[in-house]
């Protein structure tokens, strides 16, 4: 887990903390278990909330080299059709792949949060298995026998 998504996750916990707290203090013999429990309730809160409550950024994710530089055009045309109702964008080809591909991917991320989300290490562990496997499929039926 990233250093961000740490620093997230303990600002939405102390955020339920304050909003559940019933203010009564004090040590009690069972107090380690009713801690225990308590960080446990707090980790399926957040779970179940961190993606709501930092939806932009919240995944870090392999980018290219030239991936900031792409987001930012996609940005100003992005805005720009949002003020103006139309925006231009390049002509030449090679210019409009790297967007297409560059908006492709970050709407198959946009859909995939949720997997990432609350997704346990095995199922992701599973998920890359199965797409090595496939790579593997894809390069044999290219491969000339």
């Amino acid at each position: 887990m990233t250093s961000n998504i740490l620093y997230q996750r303990l600002c939405l916990m102390l955020a339920f903390q304050t909003v559940i707290a019933d203010g009564k203090a004090g040590k009690t013999p069972d107090m380690a278990k009713r801690v225990v429990k308590f960080a446990k309730r707090m980790d399926e809160f957040c779970n179940l909330n961190i993606f709501q409550a930092f939806p932009s950024g919240t995944i870090n994710f392999v980018d290219d080299e030239d991936a900031a530089k792409i987001d930012d055009a996609i940005a100003t045309y992005i805005e720009e059709r949002k003020t103006k109702g139309s925006t231009q964008i390049p002509q030449d080809k090679e210019s409009l792949i790297q967007l297409y591909d560059r908006l492709q991917t970050r709407k198959s991320r946009r859909m995939q949060w949720q997997l990432y989300a609350t997704a346990k290490q095995g199922k992701v562990a599973d998920l890359v298995l199965k797409y090595l496997d496939e790579e593997i499929e894809d390069t044999n039926a290219e491969t000339p026998q």
